[in-house]
């Protein structure tokens, strides 16, 4: 079929990181949609914030472009999927932009391309933007000066919760628990070079941008929250990490602990049968099936364990329909979920804010949204990082809290930030 929007192809050679500095950064609207790993397609881009009150029906407002509308969505709407009300969010509720033109950047072709909807919406300006920056070459990322991470709860405290978390569910009120601590940093900070040593330091097919207004999104996240192509809907949860070694014989020793964990294998399970619960109530009976269980997948930085489950959607249900029914991940919950989410919000000392939501883009029929872990939210206080872990019967306090350090160590180093106390604690 052939496409419903204009199409120019940059036949010069154009670095992405440049576009990213000189078009996108800095730009209310500015957007990254990034696959660091270079493995298949990057949009970027600015778009029109939209204030939308519902941002899953926003989703499938998408027209013919592949990127129509890009956003993300918090934690915090909870309360409209699961009636969990939310307490004071330190960000906006959702996040949302019209896109009509954009930068497709096809790491399959080695191609770069100007898309839009018409040539009325920017577009032959946008052309000449990429023309002319054509051959420029991306300046080195410099040392972000030194600076104090303040963590909302310390690993003493933490520790605290994680024994709250098993006593619940030795009392049988969850199966799992996913605890969620935070941290800042205060202080000026360059958007460009934070987001360009993260994608650096912490490749991934999700990474994403997202600015509107004075809140930017810096996003590393690996974990797939929900794609729809065609009726096809799969969501991808990741439960169980580890940390890589320089030492090749320790990283393998890593890698296959995490893949032979008993405690690690139930806990991505129960999360998995979350999952399939969730899409079986927009999906046709029969067709939700799990088509990988257990797989590894290794980042720069950590070993994950990986599953996959998809469904085809219901003639009457639409992509923003599977978004709300899986909203929030399983992975960021627990189960069973309200349940989870009740206790959490108890045991918690603040709101989440955009960690533990979703982040991602519509266009064509098609939807692409990730988890916001691994990610960086700026405003004009600092940064701010959200980390946690799944907690099992299976638990122990310390490996917990380490784990935690390891998720948080490669956001702080690009932030300069001091030593992270979840790697030191006995």
């Amino acid at each position: 079929m052939a496409e419903q929007f204009v199409r120019h192809v940059i036949t010069a050679a154009v670095d992405p990181v440049v576009l990213f500095r000189e078009l996108v950064a800095n730009r209310d609207g500015g957007f990254w949609l990034d696959d660091s790993l270079e493995e298949t397609v990057s949009y970027m881009g600015v778009g029109t914030p939209l204030d939308v009150a519902n941002p899953f029906a926003e989703f499938d407002a998408a027209d013919a472009l592949p990127v129509s509308r890009v956003g993300w969505v918090s934690y915090g709407v909870r309360a409209d999927t699961l009636g969990v009300e939310a307490h004071i969010e330190p960000q906006p509720r959702t996040g949302m932009l019209r896109v009509t033109c954009a930068i497709e950047i096809d790491h399959r072709e080695n191609n770069i391309s100007v898309i839009g909807l018409t040539k009325d919406t920017g577009f032959d300006e946008l052309v000449a933007a990429v023309m002319s920056l054509t051959g420029r070459t991306a300046p080195n990322i410099p040392t972000p000066p030194p600076r104090t991470a303040h963590w909302r709860d310390d690993p003493s405290l933490y520790g605290d919760f994680i024994e709250s978390c098993l006593d619940h569910i030795r009392d049988g009120d969850a199966y799992q628990l996913c605890l969620t601590t935070g941290v800042d940093v205060t202080g000026e900070i360059e958007v460009a070079d934070t987001y360009c040593a993260l994608r650096a330091v912490a490749p991934t097919r999700n990474a994403a941008f997202l600015r509107i207004g004075d809140i930017a999104l810096l996003s590393a996240t690996p974990e797939t929250f929900l794609t729809v192509r065609g009726r096809t809907a799969t969501t991808s949860p990741i439960k169980g990490t580890r940390p890589r070694s320089m030492d090749p014989a320790e990283d393998f020793l890593l890698k296959r602990e995490l893949e032979t964990s008993d405690k690690e294998r139930a806990e991505n399970l129960m999360i998995v049968d979350l999952c399939r619960n969730d899409l079986s109530q927009v999906c046709t009976p029969g067709t939700v099936s799990v088509s990988s269980l257990h797989r590894i997948e290794t980042y720069s930085t950590v070993h994950q364990l990986v599953s996959t489950v998809t469904g085809e959607l219901l003639p009457e249900c639409t992509p923003g329909d599977a978004a709300r029914a899986l909203f929030p991940a399983g992975s960021m919950t627990g189960a069973p979920k309200r349940s989870a989410v009740e206790i959490l919000q108890r045991l918690e000392t603040a709101e989440r804010g955009m960690y533990s939501g979703i982040v991602g883009y519509a266009g064509a029929g098609n939807l692409s949204l990730a988890m916001t872990i691994r990610s960086i939210v700026l405003d004009s206080d600092g940064a701010h990082i959200g980390v946690g872990g799944g907690i099992t019967s299976g638990s122990v306090a310390a490996e917990e809290i380490a784990e935690v350090g390891v998720k948080a160590a490669a956001l702080l180093s690009v932030l300069g930030a001091s030593p992270n106390p979840y790697l030191y604690t006995e």
